[in-house]
């Protein structure tokens, strides 16, 4: 497994509805070092993917426009291969099995995940 020299080159798309979370994960990753790009719903997060180029994705679930696995599906369809991990209040078995059927994307449930552990799955994401 290689190792990431300086996480500050790790540039993350957010795409979070929820103001609080949002801003939770803004200032976990920023502290971290890591670059962050913000979107609230689907269509503007589909946008800057094909406006920019990130190293990994952040999605919720639930959210205005395409949902998560909308927008990581939309990245596949578009050969944009990077990690993604699409985080939810409402796991279910059939959210689990969409997710397996993506490559690369974790799923991560809100009430059982510590957001200070953000920085390690990315860093752990990006480089396996």
């Amino acid at each position: 497994m290689k190792h990431l020299s300086r996480k500050s080159q790790i540039k993350t798309l957010i795409i979070e509805d929820d103001n609080a979370y949002r801003t939770l994960l803004l200032s976990t990753l920023r502290k971290a070092g890591i670059q962050c790009t913000l979107c609230i719903n689907g269509d503007q997060a589909i946008k800057k993917l094909s406006q920019e180029k990130f190293d990994i994705i952040i999605a919720d679930y639930l959210l205005p426009g395409y949902n998560g696995t909308e927008i990581v599906k939309w990245a596949r369809d578009n050969k944009i291969g990077i990690p993604a991990i699409v985080i939810t209040n409402f796991p279910s078995e059939e959210l689990t099995n969409k997710i397996k059927a993506l490559n690369r994307t974790r799923l991560v449930t809100k009430s059982n995940f510590n957001p200070l552990d953000m920085p390690k799955l990315i860093e752990e994401m990006i480089v396996s």
